[in-house]
């Protein structure tokens, strides 16, 4: 029974001494790796270096990016400041006339103003248009003389301001009238649709003449009478700038 015992122990020996080899080649296989780890760390350098070359070579694209951008920039910039320059500089060195909006030739091509001591006024009906009275002013002095806008007037002594224009009536040119000619101006006395307040029975017109540069009236009035049976609606009242005939005055 003990050699049976002794039997069976023998093959266990071996085992061990298997299991033992074992144990040793897996204590090698582990140790073995280490190596390789410690060769993956290079790799992992050399990778750095290689990921660094491209970064390097990229960086003078984006750099001439900016610099094709930034050429272009300076040129644009320095037209749109030149052309503002240019234009603000402009404003200043061409004034508008004050006289360029009533006659084409320049003031010291006209002759002198009309003054009311060298002028003969009436007003007259008119059939036609309705509601409208004529203002006429002949030229009773030696010289031409210029009338400048439309006639300033008041028809009524409580009246505010001077009647308003026509803006519409407006001629090409300044009217000049030389000794003996006439000039016109139609006043319409009230709306002519006969809307506004209620017209008033009036007697008279006073009359005043506007300066060159239309900064007032100049000296003197005239004060005409109006014809007989005359109302007027002071508020809706208007009148023509000055015509140079007739038939200009009376087609508003």
């Amino acid at each position: 029974m003990t050699k049976r015992i002794t039997h069976i122990a023998k093959p266990l020996l071996p085992a061990t001494l298997t299991l033992s080899a074992l144990m040793s080649m897996a204590a090698c296989g582990s140790d073995s790796p280490k190596p390789s780890a410690a060769a993956s760390t290079p790799s992992v350098s050399q990778s750095q270096p290689g990921t660094a070359a491209p970064t390097q070579t990229s960086a003078p694209n984006v750099a001439d990016t900016s610099t094709g951008t930034q050429q272009p920039a300076p040129r644009t910039g320095s037209g749109t400041g030149t052309g503002s320059a240019t234009a603000t500089a402009s404003k200043p060195t061409t004034p508008k006339p004050p006289t360029a909006k009533t006659s084409t030739a320049p003031d010291s091509t006209l002759p002198g103003d009309c003054s009311v001591t060298h002028l003969k006024g009436t007003v007259t009906n008119l059939a036609r248009p309705i509601n409208h009275v004529l203002l006429t002013v002949t030229n009773a002095g030696s010289t031409t003389c210029s009338l400048y806008y439309y006639p300033d007037l008041r028809l009524d002594a409580d009246q505010q301001a001077v009647t308003q224009a026509v803006e519409d009536s407006k001629p090409q040119a300044v009217v000049t009238i030389a000794p003996g000619e006439s000039a016109y101006a139609a006043i319409g006395t009230s709306s002519a649709d006969g809307s506004g307040g209620t017209p008033q029975l009036e007697k008279q017109v006073e009359v005043f003449l506007e300066s060159r540069d239309q900064s007032g009236s100049l000296p003197g009035t005239m004060t005409l009478p109006l014809p007989a049976g005359t109302y007027v609606d002071v508020d809706k009242a208007f009148v023509t700038y000055w015509q140079s005939d007739l038939q200009s005055a009376i087609a508003w």
